[in-house]
């Protein structure tokens, strides 16, 4: 892959020579620029060269997108090349200041390879042993696949790993991040509590440290679950607090509805039942009182935790 050449041209489009298109093959020159990257010098390796094709420059796609702090990798099934560069936002709710993100999923002969990054707050210029686990599900809650991530040099930067899982889990449509060891300290996975649901007949965990903190509203085809200490207006005006809620449709109604309620807000499909479609979303509005720290801070503490919520959907036997 690091011999991957895309076409950038200095006009920040793709370059597409008619020559290529035409033949199947290119000339090119090797051309002899120097790449300065928001004001740094690069040097290019003895692996990458920059080519005149055209009159367009041709630069190695690879180490521009790795200089400018993004991953990247080719998927040779789909044809493709993912580049990502966002901010890093996958976080393990009950271990605060790891963060990954920038994952990209490309297929290899019996598994999925995934690259990402991983970073991690507060450790000044020190490196770290990091020892944990990405579990990517499905549309129905469903594990789907697993990586590890190992590694001794975390810190404040971050740094790209590469690991690999057993399946095809491409198209998943949630992925949980699970510290197990910082340092060669072990943490233990969080306590969970069980909601059973009589109704429809389904389960979720939720975080021990949501005991006595949430309450639960339904109403026709809908389950609300709420901060209790963010529900704090008259009852004839509704509820504040809103965390999430479960919504259930039939198989025609989502099929019909599914695009423009998605244009509208998040919400995800979490599992299907005969004809009953069952999905998650959370609130577009703000919850809690911004003024209010200790309400605030209460409210986001549990919103960390609404994707592992999320996963472990499971209808009861």
């Amino acid at each position: 892959m690091k011999k991957f050449i895309l076409g950038l041209s200095f006009g920040l489009a793709i370059a597409c020579s008619s020559v290529a298109l035409a033949s199947g093959s290119i000339q090119a020159l090797l051309f002899p620029a120097s790449i300065e990257i928001n004001g740094s010098h690069i040097a290019l390796n003895n692996n990458y060269q920059v080519l005149n094709v055209d009159g367009n420059a041709y630069v190695p796609i690879r180490f521009v997108a790795e200089n400018l702090g993004a991953t990247i990798d080719y998927d040779a099934e789909s044809k493709k090349i993912f580049i990502k560069n966002k901010k890093l936002d996958l976080t393990d709710p009950d271990y605060k200041g790891i963060s990954v993100g920038n994952i990209i999923l490309t297929k290899i002969s019996n598994g999925t390879k995934v690259t990402g990054q991983l970073k991690m707050e507060g450790v000044g210029s020190s490196k770290n042993m990091i020892g944990a686990n990405l579990t990517f599900y499905n549309d129905k809650s469903e594990k789907i696949g697993d990586v590890a991530i190992n590694g001794n040099d975390f810190g404040v930067d971050s740094q790209t790993f590469v690991t690999e899982g057993s399946g095809d889990f491409r198209e998943y449509s949630t992925v949980n991040l699970h510290i197990g060891a910082v340092n060669n300290h072990i943490i233990s996975e969080a306590p969970s509590i069980l909601y059973e649901n009589m109704n429809y007949n389904f389960t979720l965990k939720l975080p021990k440290s949501w005991e006595g903190k949430y309450e639960v509203i339904e109403d026709t085809d809908t389950i609300h679950f709420i901060s209790k200490a963010n529900n704090n207006i008259p009852k004839e005006k509704g509820f504040m607090g809103l965390l999430f809620t479960i919504h259930i449709w039939s198989k025609e109604k989502w099929s019909k509805d599914e695009e423009e309620v998605k244009g509208l807000i998040q919400i995800s499909k979490i599992g299907e039942r005969g004809d009953e479609i069952f999905t998650i979303n959370t609130p577009s509005d703000v919850q809690y009182d911004p003024n209010d720290d200790k309400l605030t801070a209460e409210y986001k503490s549990m919103w960390d935790h609404i994707n592992t919520v999320k996963t472990s959907f499971k209808f009861k036997n």
